[in-house]
C-alpha cells in the first residue's frame, strides 16, 4: 500500500467527510419523503461503493497493468453514479427530492481548499491545486448562500440552482483534466510542478474517487429535480 504523508487536517477532513457521505444519502431521501427502507438501502449502497473505492485506492490499482487502466477506472467511477441517476431517474429522483438536501454536499466543497494546502507541502501540482481549490470554494459559497436563503424561509429561483450545477460541473471537469495532464507519466511541463500524481493515493484519493463523484451525482439529481418541479407547479413551492 502506498499513501501520501498528507497534512493531518487533510486526513481528518477527507476520512471524516467520507464517513458522512452514506448518512447524507440517507438524510436526502428520508427527508424528501422516501420510505425508511429505500433510504437505508441507498445509504448502504453508497457505503459499499465507498469501501470498494477505498480498497481500489489502497491496493487494487497497484495490481493493474498500466496507468491508463487506472485512469479508465477513474473516469468510469466519476461518471457512473450520475449515469445511474439519469438512467434510473424514476427510482432515484421520481417527482423530485429536497433541493435543500441536494445542495448540502456542495456546501462542503470548502474542503477543496485542501488542494492548496497540499500544494504547499508538494503533494499536488500548482495549476491543478489552485484551479480546483478556488473553483470548489466558489461552488461552496454559492451553495452556502442558497442554504442560508432556504433556512431564512426564502425560496430561491431555479436560476441560481442551475448556476451551481453548471459551475460545479465545469469545475469538476477542469479539475480532472488538469489532474490527468499533470500526472506522472503524462508530464505536461507547465502543470507538473508539485506532485499531482499523489491525488491517486490515500487519503487524497478520497476526493477524486469518492467525494467528487458523489457530489457530481447530486448535480444530476438537482437538475432532474428542477425539471420535475417545473413540470409540476404544485411541487415547485417545496424547496425545503
Amino acid at each position: 500500500m502506498e499513501t501520501v504523508p498528507a497534512h493531518p487536517l487533510s486526513t481528518i477532513v477527507l476520512f471524516g467527510g467520507s464517513l458522512v457521505v452514506p448518512l447524507l444519502a440517507f438524510a436526502t431521501y428520508y427527508w424528501s419523503g422516501a420510505t425508511l427502507r429505500k433510504s437505508i438501502g441507498i445509504a448502504v449502497g453508497v457505503a459499499v461503493w465507498g469501501v470498494a473505492v477505498v480498497l481500489f485506492a489502497r491496493d487494487w490499482q497497484f495490481h493493474l497493468g498500466s496507468q491508463s487502466t487506472v485512469w479508465i477506472f477513474i473516469a468510469a467511477n466519476f461518471v457512473l453514479p450520475s449515469v445511474l441517476v439519469v438512467v434510473f431517474r424514476q427510482f432515484f429522483v421520481g417527482n423530485g427530492l429536497s433541493l435543500a438536501w441536494l445542495t448540502v454536499p456542495h456546501a462542503f466543497r470548502y474542503m477543496g481548499g485542501l488542494f492548496i494546502l497540499e500544494n504547499f507541502l508538494g503533494h499536488t501540482g500548482t495549476a491543478f491545486a489552485f484551479t480546483a481549490g478556488f473553483g470548489d470554494i466558489i461552488a461552496a459559497v454559492i451553495a452556502t448562500t442558497l442554504l442560508l436563503q432556504i433556512l431564512a424561509g426564502d425560496r430561491p429561483g431555479s436560476f441560481i440552482f442551475y448556476v451551481l450545477i453548471i459551475f460545479g460541473t465545469v469545475d469538476f471537469l477542469v479539475a480532472y483534466s488538469l489532474s490527468f495532464l499533470s500526472t506522472e507519466g503524462v508530464g505536461v511541463p507547465l502543470l507538473t510542478s508539485g506532485g499531482a500524481h499523489y491525488m491517486g493515493l490515500l487519503p487524497l484519493a478520497l476526493l477524486p474517487f469518492y467525494l467528487v463523484p458523489f457530489a457530481m451525482a447530486y448535480h444530476a439529481m438537482m437538475f432532474l429535480t428542477l425539471r420535475a418541479k417545473s413540470k409540476q407547479p404544485e411541487l415547485s413551492a417545496r424547496a425545503e
